[in-house]
């Protein structure tokens, strides 16, 4: 049970001596609970994917849902972008918040499922979206030089 007021989550990006000397003062005042101790946590910052990456790779999904065949037939956008993320995505990826885990997440019934490339850091999905390229062009896809991103 906590007896202490509730510490609010707190995040700071530092840029400068002052703000390293307001952190350094929060940090002595906070309250010393061996009950209920407080978690803090300094990393680099997380950069999140930004829309125009997201767009980006959307398009090249786009792109190879077009003009690619498998078997004789055409897969839309949604497809290609599942049997990448299987086939395509290495099998160890960064996520957002700078761990190496594995792109295989078990489900109750232990079948497996492919981590969200939402999870990916930003040059985790710049470098998956590079091999979605290359496996596109294997399959004889041209892309565009200059993709515009109003697709999705």
């Amino acid at each position: 049970m906590i007896t202490r007021p509730k510490i609010p989550k707190f995040s700071t990006l530092i840029v400068s001596e002052r703000q390293k000397e307001i952190l350094a003062t929060k940090i002595m005042n906070l309250p010393v609970d061996e009950e209920n101790p407080i978690q803090v946590v300094i990393s680099e910052q997380v950069k999140q994917r930004g829309l125009d990456q997201n767009a980006y790779y959307w398009k090249r999904m786009t792109e190879i849902s077009e003009q690619a065949f498998s078997n004789g037939r055409q897969y839309n956008a949604d497809i290609w972008h599942e049997y990448c993320k299987r086939h395509i995505m290495p099998d160890q990826v960064e996520t957002k918040n700078g761990e190496m885990v594995s792109k295989w997440i078990e489900m109750p019934d232990g079948t497996t499922v492919v981590i969200s490339t939402t999870q990916l850091s930003k040059k985790q999905f710049a470098s998956y979206t590079e091999m979605c390229e290359a496996f596109g062009a294997s399959l004889g896809v041209i892309f565009s030089a200059n993709p515009g991103f109003e697709d999705r």
